[in-house]
């Protein structure tokens, strides 16, 4: 048996204090319930703020969790939650954006917790096209996709720009066809996940031109589910302690975490070193979804132009069952 000895430095007490509060310090964390698993099905848009995930499922901590979990995957976060609504998962993965959408249609849905923060969205436009600066793309063709973060990063970065809507033409495109659309040039530009604004970049090489568009504005991927799966909440409590041990993990073992992550997504391993200080892996449910959701909200009945009272946000929240698991992990105004 190999022996280790270790200095004990005060960072080192910091990080294991903070390991401690990442996993939420509960009593039973560790315990694996008693009977059979249960089944819940997920369906999740892959993506590195996805990771915790990728993790739990890559080392097993929803099957300690006494867990019986299916993964679909879908190309955005508004896809999988539609399939959700749709009763093809029970569990979405949903950036805040699109949640404040759907719930106009949706009323049903509610927020389970944040399991993690991003600020990756870009705009890549083709120089070729005669793009060169922001002011260029008066005039152009711009692909986004709508009531996502997509649709509302390109029409922040166009106000700060001092760039009008009436001033481009805006082209709403699936998710999945971003990437396609700017290469093959049906686009001059695209206000792009991070993902496919990656690939577009690595394709186009010296054509490529962008710019980030979050202006460091972090929006939250959320867990996202029907009211009705909360009255026997179980299952939930148990998919938030697997979370919470894969925020522990990657807490301490980030190059393991990443190559978890690149693995299980098939993305390529370059592209999660890149993008990586640009994500937070972390179960939380703080104020700022509350804020963040409530300007999505009048943002949205604004953009519509038919006026109306937003929708009061703290009805589309559900912070028991994080509050029961972690209460450290709720952090909003009560």
């Amino acid at each position: 048996m190999k022996r280790f000895l270790f200095k004990i430095h005060p960072p080192a007490v910091l990080l294991f204090l903070a390991i401690l509060l990442s996993w939420g310090c509960q009593p039973g964390v560790e315990e694996k319930p008693a009977g059979p698993p249960l089944k819940i099905s997920l369906a999740v848009s892959p993506a590195t703020y996805s990771g915790l995930i990728a993790i739990a499922d890559e080392k097993g901590y929803f099957k300690e969790a006494g867990l019986d979990v299916s993964i679909s995957l879908y190309a955005s976060g508004r896809e999988a939650l539609e399939a959700m609504c749709r009763g093809e998962a029970q569990v979405a993965t949903v950036a805040d954006i699109a949640f404040a959408a759907k719930i106009f249609t949706e009323p049903s849905i509610r927020i389970l917790a944040s399991i993690g923060t991003n600020v990756g969205n870009q705009i890549v436009a083709r120089k070729d096209r005669g793009i060169q600066k922001p002011s260029d793309l008066r005039g152009k063709r711009i692909g986004f996709s709508s009531q996502t973060t997509s649709d509302y990063f390109l029409y922040a970065f166009l106000i700060s720009e001092g760039i009008l809507l009436k001033d481009i033409t805006a082209v709403d495109i699936p998710p999945d066809q971003l990437l396609q659309a700017i290469l093959e040039g049906d686009v001059d530009a695209v206000s792009a996940f991070e993902i496919f604004g990656s690939e577009a970049k690595k394709r186009m090489k010296e054509n490529a031109v962008f710019w980030e568009s979050q202006n460091n504005l972090s929006y939250h991927w959320l867990l996202a589910a029907k009211e009705s799966l909360f009255r026997s909440p179980e299952v939930l409590k148990r998919l938030l302690r697997a979370l919470l041990k894969s925020e522990g993990f990657a807490l301490v073992n980030s190059e393991e975490a990443k190559s978890v992550i690149a693995r299980k997504w098939d993305f390529d391993p370059e592209f999660i070193r890149e993008t990586w200080h640009r994500t937070r892996l972390q179960v939380s449910f703080n104020q700022s979804i509350v804020t963040s959701l409530q300007n999505y909200t009048e943002w949205m009945i604004n953009k519509k132009g038919n006026g109306g009272t937003p929708p009061d946000i703290l009805d589309y929240l559900h912070t028991g069952v994080l509050d029961e698991v972690s209460p450290r992990s709720v952090t909003i105004f009560r």
